[in-house]
């Protein structure tokens, strides 16, 4: 079959764009109506609420698009053009917030970019008969508002499948977007029908794909973040950030195996804050959560790659030194030490010191992290007899 012949047929094929914003109509109403329901009995935040926003404005575009076949006024279509851009504004305003990637710049160019597209769009049709060129200005602006949320995921960020996904999906919506914003163009460009109507289909996919994004999509990017929230809970300190006691005790049992079939040395470190009782009757408790954080935070400056460290509980914290021998160890230790002199908290000094106990193993012998602990516990109870702000090892012989 000839080009023009195949042309010819796909002209005379008719997508029903009625059909078609009827379906769409029925998607987010049902939409809304689920996400509203959902919100009677969660708390209300400001992602939430402009995504749910969103949604409000996207389904009065499509209304005011239905409604048009009912008026000779012009007025619905650039009406209807804004409500989906503002409605696709506040869409990505609300997934850049998920992100966390939202700040005063962000805010500052969708302010202006929506304020432009209004005063583009209302000259368009104001000027031009052809309502074509508003629906371009509209993918125009379309593109330039769903590029950031689409870099961010596909490029900068990255750190999940779906977030790369979403990324390139809403690459493939650009794509649709471009090719309807050229239509104007289409016989300067030199398209034939065929070519015009396949453009105008893939326009419709990537309209069904956006909306398909901004409801599913959207939903599981929120999911993936309420467990990567819960995951980071079940796993570190809420206060200093480092591991949890359940978390290091999961973590250093196969780093210990591992060591012990390849034979290779490891040290087991205990430590806490002297005086503590003493600095929270002082200072507060307040201050004493801010000498532990201080704590954590210089610690973790002195470990390497593979090292482990948690908080096992109070001032009491243990260290997994991966590979290091006692004259690593012992160095390592004493850098410890030697790091939390001269604190300062809430800028007034508040010199602390912290004692540690440290257990070598480079025999190749398994030990049960309850014995590791034992033995680092009794060299710590050592530093405490020594006058505390030492370092003191114990051996398993």
């Amino acid at each position: 079959m000839s080009l023009e012949k195949q042309g010819v047929k796909f002209t005379n094929m008719h997508l029903d764009l009625k059909t078609l914003l009827v379906c769409l109509f029925m998607w987010q109403s049902f939409t809304v109506l689920l996400i509203v329901v959902y919100r009677l009995r969660y708390a209300q935040e400001r992602t939430s609420t402009l995504f749910v926003t969103a949604k409000y404005l996207q389904l009065a575009a499509l209304i005011l698009l239905l409604l048009n076949d009912f008026t000779d006024s012009r007025l619905p279509i650039p009406i209807s053009m804004l409500l989906a851009l503002a409605g696709g504004t506040l869409e990505s305003l609300a997934l850049l917030m998920l992100l966390r990637v939202f700040g005063s710049w962000v805010e500052r160019y969708y302010t202006i970019l929506f304020g432009v597209s209004i005063v583009v769009v209302v000259l368009l049709h104001l000027i031009m008969p052809d309502e074509r060129f508003v629906m371009a200005a509209t993918c125009l602006f379309g593109i330039m508002i769903i590029a950031l949320p689409a870099y961010i995921l596909a490029v900068k960020i990255r750190e999940t499948s779906l977030q790369q996904t979403m990324g390139l999906l809403y690459g493939v919506v650009i794509l649709t977007l471009v090719g309807k914003g050229l239509e104007p163009f289409y016989s300067m460009l030199g398209l034939n029908a065929l070519t015009s109507h396949w453009l105008q289909i893939f326009f419709y996919l990537g309209i069904y794909l956006f909306m398909f994004l901004g409801t599913a999509g959207i939903m599981l990017l929120y999911r993936e973040d309420s467990f990567t929230e819960l995951e980071r809970v079940a796993t570190y300190d809420v206060l200093t950030g480092i591991l949890n006691r359940r978390s290091f005790v999961q973590r250093v049992r196969p780093l210990i195996a591992a060591s012990a079939m390849k034979k290779l040395p490891y040290s087991f470190l205990l430590l806490d804050v002297d005086h503590f009782k003493r600095i929270n009757d002082t200072y507060g408790h307040n201050t004493g959560d801010h000498v532990l954080k201080d704590l954590a935070h210089k610690i973790k400056q002195q470990l390497g790659n593979g090292d482990l460290f948690g908080r096992f509980g109070g001032e009491e914290f243990t260290v997994l030194l991966h590979r290091a021998d006692e004259q690593n160890s012992d160095m390592i230790a004493e850098r410890m030490r030697t790091a939390v002199t001269g604190a300062i908290i809430h800028g007034v000094p508040l010199p602390y010191t912290i004692s540690i106990g440290v257990i070598t193993v480079d025999s190749g012998e398994r030990y049960s992290l309850s014995t590791l602990y034992k033995l680092s516990d009794i060299a710590l109870y050592q530093a405490k007899k020594k006058g505390r702000n030492c370092v003191v090892r114990s051996y398993d012989n």
